[in-house]
């Protein structure tokens, strides 16, 4: 069955570059028996809002009310233009990722921290609001404040700027916010921020772990490995990031692994500009939004689209940040546990004059991020837009390929990156 998946991803190469009508088809991931007790329930809606990262609100709300002192309002109305929505705090994230250089597992961090703070602000502000009125630009500001100056320390003073002027944009709306509502809703944000922030500071995402090299699966790099340390991160919807561990590798002379390395050079052979067009698409490296931020672009037009109100954006954005995070975390977990070559190493020993179409990334072969990410990635957005799952799929399916077609990935890392965000989407959608 497996040599059968190989040849009609070898075919859908052979092809065209036109995209797939759907994904193909994985076989599901071998696990470990402690590991297997994976939700299998019923599918909840992400556009269904539910607090991710806040335990105890009423904690936030006490937090809130011993921080309120009554700000100096300023005189004048904002210079600039003030941040009212989610969808317009994710988008400034997006752009301190790509500007900063955050390569995706920090990326998909970042999205979760940034689209929970919001989601969790939004739902509690939503109980506050039933004593006293709530100002949700003010909350929305609030909650930001802390998390981005955290992520991004050295844009503090722009991050500063943003906050202020949307703080107090409800001072000069038609029917203007009192002062002490903007105070009350922007502390209430804020306490949320702080405490997103302090559970992101003993997730073990700073931690360090040295890695000896060829590692036992081959690979090799001249390069920095990228985060070997990130699959011991903590998760969110996940037990962990080894709850998900996928079947080993085949060996290098098996019949199997022949295959993969046949199946893989006939593919290089037939590519055309479409296909390096495509593969170039969905790079996203270090200095764009990074694979997850591409899912994250596709979400808030979806949302904008369907006419989503800022509770379902919000609980939208945050059900995908939870799933890009902890895809990343099983992801590289599996990579690091396998330590498996890429193809570049082999095709270097074979076929000297060979080059790969897109760079080769410093981290193991095995299994594909790009695939793990987008296959997470449209299974929470389909449950959520039913009628767009076509399209969709024809994106993750894109993605997945598009590492095949950049020479750095071989088909069986596509195959079990599917399967691994299958099981991602899954659990983060029956939690």
């Amino acid at each position: 069955m497996r040599i059968v998946h190989l040849f009609v991803l070898l075919f859908v190469l052979t092809a065209c570059a036109a995209p797939l009508t759907s994904p193909p088809e994985a076989a599901p991931p071998t696990r470990a028996p402690a590991q297997a007790n994976l939700s299998s329930g019923r599918l909840v809606s992400p556009l269904q809002p539910r607090l991710w990262l806040i335990t105890d609100p009423s904690a936030v709300l006490s937090a809130a009310a011993a921080n309120a002192v009554i700000a100096e309002p300023p005189s004048a109305p904002p210079s600039g233009v003030p941040h009212k929505f989610v969808s317009e705090w994710i988008n400034t994230a997006l752009k301190f990722i790509a500007r900063d250089g955050l390569p995706p597992t920090r990326a998909a961090r970042e999205l979760m921290l940034v689209s929970v703070a919001l989601n969790d602000a939004l739902i509690i502000g939503r109980d506050a609001d039933q004593e006293q009125r709530i100002d949700n630009t003010a909350l929305l500001a609030g909650a930001m404040w802390p998390v981005l100056r955290y992520l991004h320390p050295q844009h503090s003073e722009t991050i500063d700027r943003y906050v202020h002027e949307s703080r107090w944009l409800g001072l000069w709306l038609r029917n203007p916010a009192p002062p002490e509502r903007i105070e009350r809703s922007f502390q209430i944000g804020r306490a949320v921020g702080e405490s997103i922030v302090e559970w992101a500071q003993q997730d073990g995402s700073d931690a360090v772990r040295e890695i000896t090299l060829p590692a036992s699966g081959g690979w090799n790099t001249k390069k920095l490995p990228l985060d070997p340390h990130w699959g011991a991160v903590k998760t969110i919807a996940l037990p962990a990031g080894d709850a998900i561990v996928l079947p080993p590798p085949p060996a290098w002379e098996s019949n199997e692994m022949e295959t993969e390395r046949t199946a893989f050079q006939a593919a290089q052979k037939v590519l055309t500009d479409e296909h390096r067009e495509l593969a170039w698409y969905w790079h996203a490296d270090v200095g764009t939004v990074t694979p997850p931020g591409l899912w994250f672009e596709t979400a808030i037009t979806m949302a904008l689209v369907n006419k989503l109100d800022e509770a379902q954006t919000a609980s939208l954005l945050a059900h995908l940040g939870v799933a890009m995070h902890d895809t990343a975390v099983v992801c590289w977990h599996n990579k690091y546990l396998y330590g498996f070559k890429r193809p570049e190493q082999w095709m270097a020993e074979v076929e000297p004059a060979w080059k790969p179409v897109l760079p080769t990334p410093p981290h193991p072969s095995y299994p594909s991020g790009h695939a793990a990410f987008s296959t997470a990635a449209a299974d929470i957005l389909i449950v959520a837009f039913p009628h767009h799952e076509q399209l969709l799929a024809e994106r993750a399916a894109d993605a997945t390929r598009s590492r095949i077609i950049g020479g750095v990935h071989w088909f069986m890392d596509a195959l079990q990156g599917m399967a691994l965000g299958h099981d991602v989407a899954r659990y983060v959608l029956t939690r």
